[in-house]
């Protein structure tokens, strides 16, 4: 018995968002872990991750450095996920043999992707020689309205102008190229535009300081590996 054409094209509908939704959540685990970490986890460690949050003082355990590579890389990912979910006993997680549970069980209050997606953030913090000069979330808005059209929506380079144009616009997800610009190099390419027979065009007059600041924060999630 055929299916009428109608139930075929919702199926199909209903295949493409699902995909789609598992693409993006697939497609920057540290840009989503920094708005998990910017909801729940600012109040302790600090908006800079350095343990120096408004409830820091407050409870009984010192909050982790979460940007202190000798701590956190003794921490393997599966550890960390364990630790913020509470599986693993935690408190400050520069003690190994620590039981203490001033930390809170986020697994009881936040899903699975999330701490993975938080966890991906906190290697952010801890390994990057980047700091994010502004909000990656209002970021991403300046991305979305200005470079997504070059760089492509997921930052990949492949934008519906490099079909029209012979332009090879930068892959912000490659974090190896990425990683060898400063924030006041790639500043000044925003801001200046690209120079030679680059198509990069400056953007000075039309972004403000704040949304150059923020596109960078967001551009340096998108890279982390």
């Amino acid at each position: 018995m055929k299916q009428p054409s109608h139930y075929i094209i919702i199926t199909i509908a209903l295949f493409s968002t699902l995909f789609s939704s598992n693409t993006s959540a697939e497609f920057s685990k540290s840009f989503e872990g920094y708005q998990v970490f910017d909801t729940y986890c600012f109040i302790c460690h600090g908006k800079d991750g350095k343990g120096n949050g408004p409830l820091a003082s407050k409870i009984g355990t010192p909050p982790t450095d979460l940007t202190d590579d000798k701590i956190l890389s003794k921490r393997t990912d599966k550890e960390l996920k364990r630790i913020v979910e509470g599986s693993l006993p935690h408190g400050n997680a520069t003690d190994s043999k620590s039981t203490t549970t001033n930390m809170p069980r986020w697994g009881v209050a936040i899903s699975h992707v999330q701490i993975r997606s938080l966890v991906s953030y906190i290697r952010y913090m801890h390994r990057s020689k980047h700091s994010l000069p502004g909000n990656p979330v209002s970021g991403k808005k300046v991305y979305d309205n200005y470079c997504i059209q070059c760089h492509g929506a997921y930052g990949e380079g492949d934008g519906v102008l490099t079909r029209v144009y012979p332009m090879e616009p930068a892959d912000h997800t490659n974090h190896k190229d990425m990683d060898k610009i400063s924030n006041n190099q790639l500043r000044s390419i925003i801001s200046k535009g690209g120079t030679g027979a680059s198509l990069m065009p400056g953007w000075k007059n039309i972004l403000t300081d704040k949304e150059i600041n923020d596109s960078i924060s967001y551009i340096r999630l998108i890279a982390a590996h």
